[in-house]
């Protein structure tokens, strides 16, 4: 697997999770404290996204070359 394919996994794994926290999120039996967790997750997942997004802009600009 190849350092592309990797980060790409990766993205595709948090995007999943912040889909998860979302939706957890919904949930109208879910404890504030519970709330406040995803969120702060889903911030997290976010900003690691933000990481990879460059970093795999990167690699598909060097693979270009």
């Amino acid at each position: 697997m190849t350092e592309l394919e990797k980060v790409e996994r990766e993205i595709a794994i948090l995007q999943e999770s912040v889909r998860s926290s979302t939706h957890a999120l919904s949930d109208p039996t879910l404890s504030v404290e519970g709330a406040n967790r995803e969120r702060a997750s889903i911030e997290v997942y976010r900003r690691h996204l933000d990481d990879l997004f460059t970093k795999r802009d990167d690699l598909q600009a060097l693979s270009e070359d």
